[in-house]
């Protein structure tokens, strides 16, 4: 009767081609405490074993639980166990951890995505357990989703167009003779039934499912967006970053890395010309104050954004974390966004230019937002006009009736949300935002226009909440929002964005903003809303 072959569950890390040459040893993190093993023979593998050499360590909470007893706990010590097993084949080289070895490898040297890449190879696409997601928000947020029972990605309420894939896990295709199946960054976790003279077959089939593009008949979408991780690479695009700080280009945007409240920030700064407070971030302020000739990437990460809000409190952020940056290659587009870099695919860029296209600006006129100097302790403050104080000023002289800040409540959103900023009579709902806030502050607006939009249309409790402020703000406006047979027909959402002219808008936006605009778009055209959008530069306020 034949033996049963031992089942083993193994973490597989693939070496990078180019570091093939490298001794076994040189894979290690060059401060790991190993005995290092050969291979018996018989087994006809190259390769070593390294194993850690324990220390017994106490938990941080020992001391306290031996206070309170007054004895000492010796059976508190821990001792962990960590190995690493490194084959070597013809076609590749290979680290299996066990315990806690993958903090033994030197993580450079191994392929950054062969975990994920392989598991998608090597999964069947409708048996997810697991996704573990980066989705590109105001701010990039991490998300994991686990489903009761094996389900195909829709289940998963992926945003492919900003949702960037980490880990997965789930069960083999036909054909893949492996259990358990999970891949996350570069490590790849499976169970098999193996002998041992079988690692050096397992290592080049291991490969093979990482060296083929099968996924994309499933997960094609996991390359719309990819986050850069690879030390080198990020090093790479650095350096395209330094070129252009040192030509003090105007490609480099400077902007706030998270969502604040606009209206109660008077002003920015920055390192080198702190006392120079300006109401809008100037990336040229930063950009003529550097020197040029000793200018780095740590010292970027070492000089500050200083932001100042009306109660005089002052808070920084690193520049390298405010950088917006695009670098284009031929088919991928690299982005630096709070702090991170990341690989968009240009196909996908594309796509999402080709929605923006569609989208027509305004017939709606606005006047510009009013920009001053005032003088304070004797110093002079440039000034610009804030949200509330534009919404207010255009709805008193512009006869639009104003909506800002009346908070409307729905069971379908986790807070109360305004209806709009400003409105028409000709069901014109006008959402509201400065320019100068970059990115996050843009997103959000596309956002709330969505959420209002959506809200409307299939709540009718926020409808009838909705007919009475409409009522409040203008008797007869609550017709807009009839209680029942609300139609999205002939009702237009406006995104006017202050501080950039309607003409440059679309193309200046930064990518998730434009991602962000395009999903608003394609959501509230599907639900039948026309949807425009429109800019309005800065003039001086006229004196009173």
């Amino acid at each position: 009767m034949e033996e049963r072959k031992p089942y083993l569950y193994l973490n597989a890390f693939l070496a990078k081609a180019e570091h093939a040459s490298l001794e076994v040893s040189d894979f290690l993190k060059g401060a790991s405490q190993v005995n290092a093993y050969d291979l018996d023979s018989k087994h006809e593998l190259e390769g070593k074993l390294f194993v850690k050499i324990p220390t017994e360590k106490k938990p941080k909470w020992s001391a306290f639980t031996e206070n309170i007893t007054g004895v000492s706990l010796d059976e508190l010590a821990n001792r962990s166990s960590s190995a690493v097993l490194i084959i070597k084949t013809a076609t590749a080289t290979m680290a299996f951890t066990f315990g806690y070895g993958r903090f033994l490898i030197d993580t450079k040297y191994f392929v950054h995505d062969f975990g994920i890449k392989t598991a998608l190879n090597t999964l069947d696409h409708d048996s997810l357990r697991s996704v573990d997601l980066f989705t590109l928000e105001d701010q990039a947020v991490q998300k994991k989703s686990q489903a009761s029972r094996e389900s195909a990605v829709g289940v998963f309420g992926i945003d492919i167009s900003r949702d960037v894939l980490r880990a997965v896990t789930g069960s083999p295709k036909t054909g893949v003779n492996l259990k358990n199946i999970s891949g996350g960054d570069s490590v790849y976790s499976f169970a098999t039934e193996i002998n041992v003279d079988e690692l050096s077959s397992l290592v080049d089939l291991l490969s093979s499912y990482y060296s083929n593009d099968s996924y994309k008949k499933g997960f094609s979408w996991v390359d719309n967006i990819r986050k850069v991780k690879e030390k080198s690479e990020i090093d790479g695009l650095d350096e395209k970053l330094l070129e252009k700080l040192k030509l003090k280009s105007s490609d480099i945007t400077i902007t706030l890395p998270e969502i604040v409240q606009w209206d109660a920030i008077y002003g920015f700064s920055f390192t080198r010309s702190k006392s120079t407070i300006k109401p809008t971030i100037e990336a040229g302020d930063y950009l003529d104050n550097l020197d040029t000739a000793s200018v780095s990437i740590d010292s970027i990460k070492r000089d500050r954004l200083f932001v100042y809000d009306v109660h005089e409190n002052e808070s920084e952020h690193q520049i390298y974390k405010c950088i917006y940056f695009e670098y284009k290659e031929e088919n991928k587009t690299y982005i630096l966004f709070a702090g991170l870099w990341y690989e968009i695919d240009n196909n996908f860029m594309s796509r999402i230019d080709a929605v923006l296209s569609q989208i027509s600006i305004s017939a709606l006129t606005f006047p510009k937002v009013y920009v001053w100097e005032e003088t304070k302790d004797g110093e002079p403050k440039s000034k610009i006009e804030t949200e509330g104080d534009y919404n207010a000023r255009v709805a008193n002289d512009h006869s639009y009736h104003l909506l800002d800040k009346k908070l409307i409540k729905s069971n379908r959103t986790t807070s109360s949300i305004e209806l709009c900023d400003l409105m028409t009579n000709s069901k014109q709902f006008i959402h509201v935002k400065h320019r100068k806030g970059g990115s996050a502050g843009l997103s959000h607006l596309f956002a709330q226009g969505s959420v209002s939009a959506e809200v409307l249309l299939g709540d009718r409790e926020f409808r009838k909440k909705a007919r009475t402020v409409l009522r409040q703000v203008s008797s007869g406006l609550q017709d807009s929002v009839p209680l029942d047979n609300f139609k999205s027909d002939g009702v237009e959402v406006v995104f006017l964005i202050l501080g950039e002219d309607s003409a440059s808008l679309k193309s200046n936006l930064p990518f998730f903003s434009k991602v962000n605009l395009s999903k608003a778009f394609e959501n509230l055209s599907q639900r039948g809303f026309e949807v425009t959008i429109s800019g309005v530069g800065t003039e001086q306020k006229p004196n009173a």
